[in-house]
């Protein structure tokens, strides 16, 4: 592997030897760390400033979920559905996001890190104001994703759809597949003011 690989692959949780376990009720520590989550539910769940690392979570399902100031490290996350949620002003670092979809997830002011999105639907993402640090999309549905005043670091799309985007202009520096502009350059027109006829 090449020394300039790295910073692409997020460092995987550490939950070898991790039985699955129950999603903590919201009155509990919200701090979460080397937990194994399946087939969970979280709803309607308000949280400040928490903490989770080393979480693996395949086949759950978040929904209404609002957190100021995550702090969330070596996360993976398959096959698994977000709806209305909010991770404002956080950082999410080491994350892997695999066959999921999403309506409505913001990280407005986020950080992200070293995060990998596959094979997911992601309509609606809000990255207002967010850093992305060595993010890729690959094989994503973004259509109506908002993009405006991000800051990019590094980031790559790869066979991505991208009908609609809203601050389009601001992925200024990505890797963009020369394909996925079919569905990126009305955006991109659009916001350089150019009248299409």
């Amino acid at each position: 592997m090449a020394p300039t690989e790295r910073p692409w692959r997020p460092a995987a949780p550490d939950v070898s030897g991790v039985e699955p376990t129950d999603v903590c009720d919201p009155g509990d520590d919200v701090d979460v760390a080397r937990a194994v989550w399946s087939q969970q539910r979280v709803v309607g769940v308000e949280l400040d400033r928490p903490e989770i690392v080393d979480l693996s979570a395949e086949g759950c399902d978040f929904s209404g979920i609002t957190t100021t100031g995550a702090n969330m490290r070596r996360v993976r996350v398959a096959s698994s559905r977000f709806r209305d949620c909010t991770f404002g002003g956080g950082v999410l670092q080491d994350a892997v996001l695999d066959e999921c979809t999403s309506l409505r997830l913001s990280l407005r002011f986020s950080t992200l890190q070293r995060v990998v999105v596959t094979t997911s639907t992601m309509t609606e993402l809000d990255l207002y104001g967010a850093t992305l640090d060595h993010v890729l999309f690959r094989d994503c549905d973004l259509s109506g994703a908002t993009f405006q005043n991000v800051v990019v670091k590094k980031v790559r799309l790869e066979r991505c759809t991208l009908t609609g985007v809203g601050g389009a202009l601001s992925l200024r520096g990505a890797d963009v597949d020369l394909d996925d502009l079919i569905t990126l350059g009305p955006s991109l027109a659009r916001e350089a003011g150019l009248r299409l006829h």
